[in-house]
């Protein structure tokens, strides 16, 4: 697949537009063919590094995406392969007690698409099925993946 990625923190110069190997969902994840993918200030930061941040390199930046289900992994009832969605970015292991409790941005094992984990400016990418929110047919997939982590970022602020 073709992503943009990096191999090392900097500026825009260090963005690489390249073939990377297409990720498979594993159990209870599903792969989305993103169809809108939306800048983030977070990206830029990610990209330009701040002291402590542990990548896998290459990185593929991206929180906020929307798309079509292309491929589920063993396990996965809640989605099927042709459902449009849009990416929750906030990962969390679904288990702790914080999740248990509806605060999954407070998770034990929190982690964020595009930061801690491969993100979305690629063809393809790979989350936790419950990583996926049903979008519906008249939506626009840009304007889902303009909103998601913005809207994400506010409804944790005021819960």
């Amino acid at each position: 697949m073709k992503a943009i990625l990096f191999h090392q923190h900097g500026g825009s110069e260090v963005l690489e537009y390249a073939d990377t190997p297409t990720p498979e969902p594993g159990p209870c994840e599903v792969q989305v063919k993103i169809a809108a993918a939306a800048l983030n200030r977070l990206d830029m930061w990610v990209r330009n590094g701040w002291p402590g941040i542990r990548l896998t390199y290459p990185h593929i930046p991206g929180a906020d995406g929307a798309g079509t289900i292309s491929a589920i992994g063993p396990g996965v009832t809640s989605v099927a392969v042709g459902d449009r969605v849009v990416i929750n970015s906030n990962l969390s292991d679904g288990t702790c007690d914080f999740c248990a409790r509806g605060f999954d941005n407070q998770c034990e094992k929190w982690g964020l698409l595009g930061e801690t984990r491969r993100g979305t400016y690629a063809e393809y990418v790979v989350v936790p099925d419950r990583n996926v929110l049903a979008l519906p047919a008249q939506f626009p997939f840009d304007r889902a993946a303009a909103a998601s982590l913005v809207y994400l970022t506010a409804w944790h602020s005021l819960i």
